[in-house]
């Protein structure tokens, strides 16, 4: 049997795991590093079984992220944790194995996307969980870059939440508009987001879904077409079930991004 204590870790891994989804477009990056700072803040209710008064945490995530690409027959994107920190009110009582310094997940730029390669295409490896991170940080971006231009994209990335394979596709607009200055332009994003996974745990079907919005304005520096920084802003409302149980997660997130010098 699925046991509450086993749907109890799968819901705190889902939790944490979730902070981290038609012009001419393409995707042309120098060689050269990046360093990140990101600060998340989500604000995460749980329902209890028996109706009961939802658990409600405040969630802190402060990290330093680096994306190093590199070019030879190919363009590889990697993206490296250096630090992270996580504080919490005791839903979540640490960072999964995937967010730790020196995991690092790779992706061949291709037709302007991040395409996982290697081992990580497999869902539940230890560094899936990262790939979800290198569509924010490497947009899909018209050629040339300018403002008052419009396009649409659709991203799907498959990761690991508590074991769950989980694929999220959000169905993401994008709008330029004019930077403080010439050398920048403000990138609009707005999503509708989906996701859903399951597995089979000892002869019981496992299984997430949930829905969202999310919407935010990055600069992005028009030589480099590199993100300087990013404000943003995301609402995800789950159920997550066993046959047995059926618990709702919501979640409201905010991400701030800046890139270090």
């Amino acid at each position: 049997m699925y046991s509450s204590d086993t749907m109890r870790r799968t819901i705190r891994s889902a939790l944490l795991i979730a902070l981290v989804s038609s012009a001419s477009c393409t995707t042309s990056h120098a060689q050269q590093s990046a360093r990140y700072r990101v600060a998340s803040t989500a604000v995460l209710s749980l329902d209890r079984v028996g109706g009961d008064m939802p658990l409600v945490d405040t969630l802190a995530t402060a990290a330093l992220l680096e994306i190093t690409i590199t070019s030879t027959s190919l363009s590889i994107a990697t993206l490296a944790i250096d630090s992270l920190q996580v504080t919490s009110s005791g839903m979540v009582r640490r960072a999964p194995d995937a967010f730790v310094r020196g995991r690092s997940v790779a992706a061949v730029l291709t037709d302007g996307r991040p395409r996982i390669t290697g081992d990580s295409l497999t869902a539940c490896t230890a560094e899936r969980p990262l790939a979800a991170l290198l569509p924010e940080l490497l947009p899909l971006l018209p050629m040339p870059l300018r403002a008052d231009q419009q396009w649409s994209d659709t991203l799907t990335v498959t990761s690991c939440r508590a074991s769950l394979p989980v694929t999220t596709v959000s169905i993401v607009k994008y709008r330029t508009l004019t930077g403080m200055d010439s050398t920048t332009v403000l990138l609009e994003r707005r999503a509708l987001i989906r996701a859903g996974g399951s597995i089979a745990i000892r002869d019981q079907l496992v299984s997430l879904a949930g829905t969202g919005t999310s919407e935010s304005l990055a600069t992005v520096l028009v030589s480099t077409r590199r993100i300087q920084s990013l404000r943003g802003v995301q609402s995800l409302d789950f159920t997550l079930t066993n046959g047995q149980q059926t618990r709702r997660m919501v979640q409201q997130i905010t991400d701030t991004i800046s890139m270090l010098p």
